[in-house]
């Protein structure tokens, strides 16, 4: 049987991991699979364990409903700054449009400078767009998705987890990696306004892909998402009797190629992360043959007929419908697997 401190289950990000991740970690919670002491998440993985930190029927019930319900507008839009230029910008051109148009006793003169001001109004929203693409911190926000996890979060639960969160997220400025934990001093009060908010803080940096999201600062850190350091914590995980690594296919696994600028970013990070994932599991394999102590990995993977039943999924592009299948795909998965995992766990 297994003791304290004895099981960690790592759960690495992406958006199409999330619904996997929620269907799987209800399906463990069903077929009464041990609580693990430890988990060690980053990105999305973080999102799906902060739902789930109260480890019980209701919170399992709840997360799965939110997250099978999301769409692209709930989890990123542009940034609020840029929203309110073009706001400004394109009201202002419809407006002087309107006046040419409906007003018969404008002079020439008047229209032409009218038409002249439309299209400095032009102008000057090209120049702030191209501005933006250049110099700006990004030009989206998840803060859609912050929002929605302020008012769904149980953020007494996750305070007093009977289960240890470590959110992985990567030092700009070192680099190196940097653990947040629900045991810091600083996240210990549900009712306390700056604690909630660090800990969406927290959230919102594991999940900042370069270029995509603004800046996140923590404690005086420059954070950035924790799988461009890592998506595979071993240095971590090996610490433990069992490790399970929620990650559903092997890394480098085949996809289509992209046809868009965040698709092509999303997929150019996927490859570099997953070559160091490729070649740190292959390493520890290699240190587990020196030393027998140092835990096996459990890898829950999906078959290769149920990959051939998921959508194809991007961060910008999906459906409801979407969430759903994943969440049923990863149910699936722990369903037929678990006597596999008992087995490992010894229960």
């Amino acid at each position: 049987m297994l003791g304290n401190h004895d099981l960690v289950i790592n759960l690495p990000g992406s958006i199409i991991r999330l619904p996997l991740h929620a269907g799987a970690l209800k399906a463990y919670y069903d077929f009464g699979l041990p609580r693990p002491d430890t988990v060690i998440s980053s990105s999305a993985g973080a999102m799906a364990t902060s739902a789930f930190a109260g480890w019980d029927a209701d919170a399992f019930d709840e997360g799965v409903q939110i997250i099978g319900n999301l769409s692209p507008g709930q989890i990123f839009s542009f940034h609020r700054e840029l929203k309110i230029k073009l706001a400004a910008l394109g009201v202002a051109s419809v407006g002087l449009g309107l006046m040419m148009l409906l007003d018969d006793n404008i002079s020439k003169g008047k229209k032409t400078l009218l038409g002249v001001a439309g299209l400095s109004t032009l102008l000057a929203t090209e120049g702030i767009v191209g501005r933006e693409l250049t110099h700006g911190q990004s030009l989206l926000s998840i803060d859609p998705l912050i929002n929605l996890l302020n008012s769904k979060l149980d953020f007494n639960a996750i305070f007093n987890s009977p289960i240890r969160l470590e959110v992985l997220v990567a030092d700009m400025n070192q680099p190196g990696e940097v653990i947040f934990t629900n045991r810091h001093p600083l996240n210990s009060d549900p009712k306390n306004f700056e604690h909630r908010e660090r800990w969406l803080k927290i959230l919102r940096a594991t999940s900042r892909l370069p270029g995509k999201f603004p800046f996140v600062k923590i404690d005086g850190i420059e954070t950035v998402d924790g799988e461009v350091w890592t998506d595979f914590p071993i240095r971590q995980m090996k610490k433990y009797r069992k490790a399970i690594r929620f990650d559903y296919w092997p890394p480098l696994y085949p996809d289509s190629p992209p046809k868009d600028w965040i698709s092509d970013l999303s997929r150019s990070f996927d490859i570099m992360r997953d070559r160091c994932t490729h070649k740190k599991i292959e390493n520890y394999e290699y240190e587990r043959q020196v030393d027998s102590d140092l835990p096996e990995v459990f890898y829950l993977r999906l078959s290769k007929e149920m990959i051939r039943q998921m959508p194809g999924i991007k961060i910008h592009s999906f459906t409801p419908d979407d969430m759903k299948l994943l969440t049923n795909i990863g149910y699936q998965l722990v369903k037929e697997q678990s006597p596999e995992i008992k087995k490992y766990l010894g229960v």
